[in-house]
């Protein structure tokens, strides 16, 4: 079997993938669509839909062989989290599995993003496809009868449902953009099949594995910007689970294989910093119209530093709280952290420390940025 290599699609790719697309206009009822779009519309729909959603084609010796992609389900907000997708195989590519391995390929980077349901449409009758479809673990929802008129006649539709992630109850977290993921490696890591995470809300069970994820993180990327005693003070009284933020609904976290690896949050509440075992008192609510939101306890494990992971988990926070009202985030940056923010737009606003009760001190940075500057989020 000849290699297929798949890969994010280009605008260049606008000639192949229209002669591909082709037949499916001019031959069969397969696409409604009566005119088949040229090379220069191709190109403008791939560029389109590359801002939200993935477009992926498999290329044999250089020559675009087929492709896939997603668009969005519904348009009410609702639906956010549920796409349509789309393949197709080149006439001459047929029964080399480029079908399934573009599809694969599209279910990893959509489920990356945080969506959940995946949906197609079938023309009927077309066993070859709703077998392929069967076999990629859809189950049929539905028929329109009659539903489009072309080459003559009526046509029906069967639609067809796959999950991209496993079923539950919990809240969605906000979805990630195409554009924005492809500056991470993490996309063409989802592309080739290694291992991704996939980014939900924090629970109470969660606790036990947060805290060993900051013991790791800590220990991990800490030095040499601070002292093995300082880490380990930080450890005792700063760093740990804040159960406030899991009760919030504003923690998320980033899990590969059932192992959290990474975990960050933002806050509509008055604390800056710490764990629950440095918090005392109250913490009160926040205006969004007079305050920052709080951006709170990011922590990533160390083998999975510099993936662009903390920039993505930044973009769900920043995303969620805009959606909350505020127009700005504050943040108590440890030094090793302030790099980090930087890159994502954030500007130190003063230098302090944070005291802990063995008399151990950690120089921190109050940071802040505005909420409507999108500067990369992914490095």
């Amino acid at each position: 079997m000849t290699f297929h290599l798949i890969r994010l699609a280009k605008p260049d790719d606008g000639a192949a993938v229209a002669e591909i697309y082709r037949p499916a206009v001019v031959e069969r009822a397969t696409s409604f669509e009566i005119n088949p779009p040229d090379a220069e519309a191709m190109a403008t729909r791939i560029e389109s839909c590359l801002v939200r959603f993935p477009w992926l084609v498999a290329e044999e010796d250089g020559e675009v062989t087929g492709y896939a992609y997603a668009s969005a389900h519904r348009t009410r907000p609702a639906y956010q989290w549920s796409v349509d997708v789309s393949a197709y195989v080149s006439n001459r590519a047929h029964r080399r599995a480029i079908g399934r391995s573009l599809y694969e390929a599209l279910f990893r980077v959509l489920a990356l993003q945080g969506f959940r349901n995946a949906y197609a449409g079938i023309t009927m009758p077309n066993e070859a496809s709703e077998g392929f479809h069967r076999a990629l673990g859809f189950t049929p929802v539905g028929i329109y009868r009659g539903v489009g008129y072309k080459l003559g006649r009526w046509h029906d539709v069967l639609w067809l449902e796959r999950a991209l992630v496993p079923l539950d109850d919990t809240p969605p977290v906000p979805t990630i953009d195409l554009a924005l993921l492809a500056r991470s490696p993490l996309l063409d890591a989802a592309i080739a099949g290694k291992p991704t995470p996939r980014f939900r809300l924090a629970t109470d069970g969660d606790v036990p594995a947060v805290r060993r994820l900051i013991d790791t993180s800590v220990r991990g990327l800490s030095e040499p910007l601070y002292s093995g005693q300082q880490i380990d003070s930080a450890l005792r009284y700063l760093f740990g689970p804040d159960s406030r933020l899991i009760a919030d609904g504003t923690y998320y976290l980033a899990e590969v294989d059932g192992e959290v690896i990474a975990a960050g949050g933002w806050s509509r509440r008055q604390t800056l910093h710490g764990g629950d075992q440095f918090k005392h008192g109250d913490d009160p609510l926040i205006d969004p119209d007079r305050e920052p939101a709080r951006l709170r306890a990011f922590f990533v494990d160390p083998r999975w530093a510099r993936r662009g992971i903390g920039g993505l988990m930044f973009h769900i926070c920043s995303t969620a709280a805009r959606a909350a009202g505020f127009s700005a985030l504050e943040l108590t940056a440890t030094l090793p952290g302030e790099q980090l923010y930087a890159t994502l737009g954030f500007a130190v606003v003063e230098r302090g420390s944070v005291s802990m009760p063995d008399g151990v001190t950690l120089e921190t940075a109050l940071m802040r940025r505005s909420l409507t500057a999108t500067p990369s989020e992914s490095r």
